[in-house]
C-alpha cells in the first residue's frame, strides 16, 4: 500500500524520509504469524484484508463514516478507530489490537504512522479519532479546537516514555564527564570550539531530533535565559550533523549522537564490538513523552468516545506493559528501562525536563531551518544622546552595538520575512518623537540595501527620549501592517526612560491607548528592551501587562547581541503558528 500524502505511512510497511519502522528484532508474535501465512498464499495484497477479517486492523481509506462499524471473525460488530501515531509507537498498537477486537464493545484499529511536524496537519486532514505523537510538545502545532480539551477522555495523558541519551566514544565521553557530564556541559563544549560535533535527527522529522536539540537549548535557557539559548543554538547548529530517516548514532571520534532509548537499546543488544559510551545527563533527563490526544470530533460522538475509552483504558493499564516492553519503551513515569536495556543504559538520576513550550519549539525550528524565521518586525531604536555612552562590557558606544545587532537580524532573516526600521528621541520629526526610516516590507535585495544604508547612518543625537508616544505609534503601525501567517512583532530598544519630552503622554495613558489599539484579529507582540534601567523597566512592564507586552532588561553588551539573535530566530516572544 503506498504511503498517504505527507509524512505518513500505514503501520507495518516501510517507507522513506522520516517515517521509519522501529524493528526490535524479536519474535514475530501472533500478528506476524498471520502476515507470514497470508504471504504464503496470497502475497502482500492480502495482508490488510486478513488483519481486518481478524478484527484487528482496518483500512481508513475505505471507511470515512463518523461512527464506522466493522465485523470481526465471529460476525459481531466492532467500532473502527482511526489512530495516527509515531512510527516508534505503532508496534505497541499492533500488539494490542487483538485484545481490543475481542468481547463486547470490540474495537477494530486502523493505525497510520506519521512523524514530526507533518503529523498535526494529517490529524486535521484524515479521519482521525486519536493521535499518539512521540512527544507532548507536538500539541503546540495542532490547530486550535482540533484536539479534545485537556483531560477529556484522557486527553494529554502520557502513555509511554523513552529517555534520550548522549552517545559517543570513550574519549569524548571523558571530556563531557570532566566538564560535568551534563547537557549544559555538552552545550558549552559545542558552543566553544571544542571540536566535538553534535549528531541529531532532523528536528522536523521526529521527537528524537526536536526534543534532543531542545534539551541542549534548554540547558542554556535554564542557566542564562532565552536570549543566551538562542545565541548558543546559532553557534551550535552549523557544527551539527543533522541526519534524516535514521537514528543519530555517532560515526566518528568526537561525534555525540542524541539517541532515544527505544532506538538505542536494539543497537546495544546487537553490537558485536565494544559498546559506545552512553551518558544520561547529570543536570536534566531529556525524555520523549508518547501522549494520548483524542480529537474533539471523535469525543463528540458517543459511539466513538466509548471505543476511545476502551483503547485508552488498555493503554494506561497493566496489559500494555508487555507491548511497551517489546517496543523498547517505558511506561509513563517508569524508572526502569525496558528488559533489553537493563544493564545496558545508565540510571536516570536527574529530574526530567519539562515539556517544551510552544516558543521553545519555535526556537528549535527557527535555528535549524532559516525559512522558519517568519517574522514581520518593526525595529525601533533609541537615538537619544545617552546612546553614545559605552555599553558595559564593551569599548563601543551602545548605539554601535545596537547598529551591529540590527544588521545581524537583517542578515539572518529569510527573504519572505518583513522588516521596518524606526528611530526615536524627542520631537525628531516635527511634533513626533519618532521617525520611520525604512517602511516595513519583504526583505528583497533592494530592501536589504536600503536597510543597510539606513542602519549605517544611525547615530546618537542631541535629543531626549519620547518613549511612551513612540511605543503607541509603533504598536498601532504594526497592527495596521499585520501579515497573516507570521509572527508580528514590535521591538523597541532604549537605554533611557521617558524624559525630556514635555508633550509626552503619561504611563497611565500609555496603557489606555495600547488597550484601545489592540485588535485580537491582528495580534502584535510588543517587546521593549531596556538597557540598565531597573526601576523604569519594572514600571513599564506593569503598564504593558494588559496587552501582554514584555520588557527585557539588559545590563551588558554581550546580552544585546544575544537579544538580537533571539529576535531573528523566531521572535522575542512569539506564539507557535499552526
Amino acid at each position: 500500500m503506498p504511503p498517504l500524502p505527507g509524512n505518513t505511512q500505514r503501520a507495518g510497511t516501510r517507507g522513506d524520509g522520516y517515517v521509519g519502522r522501529h524493528d526490535t528484532g524479536r519474535g514475530i508474535g501472533v500478528v506476524g504469524a498471520v502476515v507470514i501465512a497470508v504471504l504464503a498464499v496470497g502475497g502482500s495484497a492480502a495482508i490488510t484484508g486478513a488483519l481486518a477479517s481478524a478484527g484487528w486492523l482496518s483500512d481508513s481509506s475505505h471507511d470515512e463514516s463518523p461512527a464506522a462499524v466493522s465485523a470481526d471473525s465471529s460476525g459481531s460488530s466492532c467500532r473502527v478507530l482511526h489512530v495516527l501515531t509515531a512510527s516508534s509507537f505503532a508496534p505497541v498498537l499492533t500488539r494490542l489490537a487483538p485484545q481490543l477486537a475481542s468481547g463486547d464493545g470490540c474495537v477494530h484499529l486502523d493505525v497510520v504512522r506519521a512523524d514530526g511536524r507533518a503529523a498535526p496537519a494529517q490529524v486535521a486532514k484524515q479521519t482521525v479519532d486519536a493521535w499518539i505523537p512521540d512527544d507532548s510538545s507536538w500539541q503546540h502545532l495542532a490547530s486550535p479546537g482540533l484536539l479534545a480539551p485537556d483531560g477529556a477522555h484522557g486527553s494529554g495523558r502520557v502513555v509511554a516514555a523513552s529517555p534520550i541519551f548522549m552517545v559517543t566514544d570513550d574519549a569524548t565521553a571523558g571530556r563531557i564527564e570532566q566538564a560535568g557530564g551534563s547537557w549544559l556541559a555538552l552545550a558549552d563544549l559545542l558552543e566553544n570550539g571544542s571540536g566535538i560535533r553534535l549528531v541529531v535527527r532532523d528536528p522536523a522529522g521526529s521527537g528524537d531530533g526536536m526534543v534532543g536539540a531542545g534539551a541542549v537549548a534548554e540547558a542554556v535557557w535554564i542557566r542564562e535565559g532565552m536570549d543566551a539559548s538562542a545565541l548558543a543554538l546559532e553557534k551550535i547548529v552549523p557544527k551539527a550533523d543533522t541526519v534524516h530517516g535514521t537514528v543519530a548514532m555517532p560515526t566518528s571520534s568526537g561525534d555525540v549522537g542524541i539517541v532515544p532509548e527505544y532506538a538505542l537499546v536494539p543497537r546495544l543488544a546487537r553490537s558485536s564490538t565494544s559498546a559506545p559510551s552512553v551518558i544520561a545527563g547529570t543536570d536534566h533527563t531529556a525524555e520523549l513523552r508518547f501522549t494520548w490526544f483524542p480529537t474533539a470530533r471523535a469525543v463528540a460522538d458517543p459511539a466513538r468516545a466509548a471505543a476511545l475509552d476502551r483503547l485508552y483504558t488498555l493503554l494506561t493499564g497493566g496489559q500494555a506493559a508487555t507491548a511497551l516492553d517489546a517496543a523498547d519503551l517505558r511506561g509513563a513515569n517508569s524508572g526502569n528501562p525496558p528488559t533489553a536495556g537493563r544493564n545496558r543504559v545508565p540510571t536516570l538520576a536527574a529530574a526530567t525536563l519539562p515539556v517544551l513550550g510552544g516558543h521553545h519549539v519555535d526556537h528549535v525550528f527557527a535555528s535549524w531551518f532559516r525559512d522558519d524565521r517568519r517574522v514581520n518586525v518593526t525595529m525601533v531604536v533609541d537615538v537619544s544622546w545617552s546612546m553614545s555612552n559605552p555599553a558595559k562590557g564593551s569599548s563601543k558606544p551602545l548605539i554601535d552595538v545596537v547598529r551591529q545587532g540590527v544588521q545581524e537580524v537583517g542578515a539572518m532573516l529569510p527573504d519572505r520575512s518583513q522588516l521596518g526600521l524606526w528611530k526615536f528621541g524627542s520631537h525628531l520629526d516635527g511634533q513626533h518623537d519618532y521617525q520611520e526610516i525604512v517602511p516595513i516590507a519583504p526583505l528583497s535585495a533592494d530592501h536589504r540595501r536600503e536597510l543597510g544604508s539606513a542602519v549605517g547612518d544611525l547615530q546618537a543625537e542631541h535629543t531626549g527620549t519620547g518613549l511612551y508616544d513612540t511605543i503607541v505609534a509603533a504598536y498601532t503601525a504594526a497592527r495596521d501592517a499585520y501579515t497573516t501567517g507570521m509572527s508580528n512583532q514590535v521591538m523597541v530598544f532604549t537605554d533611557g526612560i521617558n524624559e525630556d519630552d514635555p508633550d509626552s503622554i503619561s504611563v497611565e495613558q500609555l496603557t489606555t491607548q495600547l488597550e484601545k489599539a489592540q485588535d485580537p484579529r491582528r495580534p502584535v507582540q510588543l517587546s521593549v528592551v531596556a538597557f540598565g534601567q531597573q526601576k523604569q523597566a519594572d514600571e513599564l512592564s506593569t503598564a504593558l501587562e494588559p496587552i501582554s507586552g514584555y520588557v527585557e532588561l539588559l545590563t551588558k553588551a554581550d546580552q544585546v547581541e544575544a537579544m538580537f539573535i533571539h529576535l531573528a530566530s523566531g521572535g522575542l516572544h512569539s506564539e507557535s503558528l499552526s
